[in-house]
């Protein structure tokens, strides 16, 4: 398997055990912090390397100590960078994750991110080099979505396959400029949320979610909808599959969507069925709860089984 991600690379720095919400002229502690790689698309590239998958990364960073930091992550995680660019005179992106027992609240300066997109070497390379495309954080990637349309059609053309996790939209108005990627979309992850807005964009405002799955799954071949610690479930081809999640302690769970998206991902590069990489897809994202940071505990094969296995109570 070879896949090529194309996406935003930013740095985490991540705290946890706050006392508490921000708030305006007053100083609150965090008991433990972290900087570590981030974004949606690096930590799903991380993922499915760890898990035996050849990748390949496409992007830009800025020509700063936080993009030598992420291209040297990267190359350490065996992820081909040649096509990671350096931009001169440009700040590499970074994420504050405060992370609550919860949910986590997200600020982000998107830095160089906002201005990357692909070009007519990086297309060939990915026809030439991979059998699967991943994109994320559509919204963050102001840039690419210019281009993202041709970019799709092109490798499609050439036999890929694609999959989309757009993220979460921060001006909230812009999610019917999906509708149109659709029909080039084998894979939509979203998560719950994700798909209520989605949904309200297109076709107005609905609380029954059944309806709403049944609605988008029309619109894409595969349709995965992530549950947080209720698990996930996909519909393809008009069948609907669901799988529970794991139960853990959960430590932090920043990027914890994105790791599910590298499980199932592989899953299904690995001609698996729907509900096993569902399994899979929950494993990964339950394991990555469990260490600070999106890629800290992110499993290889070996530990995906022993956890798969131990948690089913089969050993």
């Amino acid at each position: 398997m070879n896949v090529s991600v194309v996406g935003e690379l930013n740095v985490d720095i991540i705290m946890r055990g706050l006392e508490g919400f921000p708030e305006l002229d007053k100083e609150k502690l965090a008991e433990e912090g972290r900087i570590t790689l981030g974004s949606s698309s690096a930590i799903c590239a991380v993922g499915l390397s760890r898990l035996g998958v050849r990748v390949n990364f496409i992007g830009v960073v800025g020509d700063d100590i936080l993009g030598e930091y992420i291209i040297r992550f990267l190359n350490n995680e065996r992820i081909n960078t040649l096509r990671v660019r350096r931009q001169a005179n440009a700040n590499t992106g970074f994420t504050v994750s405060l992370t609550y027992p919860e949910n986590r609240a997200l600020i982000t300066y998107t830095g160089v991110m906002g201005d990357f997109t692909i070009n007519k070497e990086d297309i060939d390379f990915i026809i030439s080099n991979s059998s699967h495309l991943h994109v994320s954080s559509f919204f963050l990637q102001k840039r690419l979505q210019q281009d993202i349309k041709n970019l799709f059609l092109r490798v499609k053309e050439r036999g890929l396959t694609v999959s989309l996790d757009p993220g979460w939209d921060p001006k909230d108005k812009n999610w019917i400029e999906l509708k149109e990627l659709f029909p080039l979309i084998d894979i939509l992850f979203l998560n719950e949320i994700e798909a209520k807005r989605v949904y309200s964009s297109l076709y107005g405002e609905d609380d029954v979610i059944d309806r709403i799955i049944e609605t988008l799954s029309k619109e894409v071949k595969t349709l995965v909808i992530k549950l947080g610690e209720r698990g996930a479930l996909a519909v393809a081809d008009g069948d609907k599959y669901y799988m529970k999640g794991f139960k853990i302690d959960v430590v932090d769970t920043t990027g914890a969507g994105d790791a599910f998206n590298a499980g199932f991902l592989y899953g299904r590069l690995n001609g698996y069925s729907i509900d096993r990489s569902l399994l899979i897809g929950n494993a990964c994202g339950a394991l990555s709860c469990t260490g600070i940071g999106g890629t800290t505990n992110l499993p290889t094969l070996k530990g995906l089984e022993e956890f798969i296995r131990k948690s089913l109570g089969k050993e």
